[in-house]
């Protein structure tokens, strides 16, 4: 299904200024939870600061969504979408389960936690990813 609103623009290769805010968001996102997963992953443990970036990139994955669906008008079922759909609700689990390890600072759900991060941050990259290829092949 193509969007109403997305075929104005398919004649002028200029990028809708609420798909372009969108994609700066999914990338601000991007260097949010990339920071948080990987700085969590190299200091061998979750700190508190990884907790509160985990929070900005899941509150501007999140927020770029939105704008995303007010662009289109409805939630279009493609394999972008549904992955973009399952990496929100990892991200979401994943920074809530950041709090409770922070919280509770047991070695056993740390070290799983740990596994998780990764595991999250690549499902949330194939999303990212395959926007990314699909919007270039849009507008070239």
């Amino acid at each position: 299904m193509r969007c109403p609103r997305a075929q104005l623009y398919e004649s002028n290769a200029m990028i809708p200024k609420p798909l372009l805010t969108a994609v700066i968001l999914f990338t601000v996102a991007l260097f949010f939870y990339t920071t948080g997963v990987w700085s969590e992953r190299f200091h061998r443990g979750l700190k508190s600061w990884h907790v509160v970036v985990f929070a900005l990139g899941v509150f501007t994955d999140a927020w770029a969504t939105w704008v995303t669906y007010q662009f289109i008008g409805a939630i279009v079922y493609t394999p972008h979408a549904l992955f973009g759909f399952i990496a929100l609700f990892l991200m979401t689990l994943h920074f809530l389960w950041a709090i409770s390890v922070v919280i509770v600072q047991n070695e056993g759900m740390k070290i799983r936690f740990h596994h998780f991060s990764v595991f999250a941050w690549g499902v949330w990259m194939v999303s990212y990813l395959t926007g990314f290829i699909l919007g270039i092949e849009r507008f070239i």
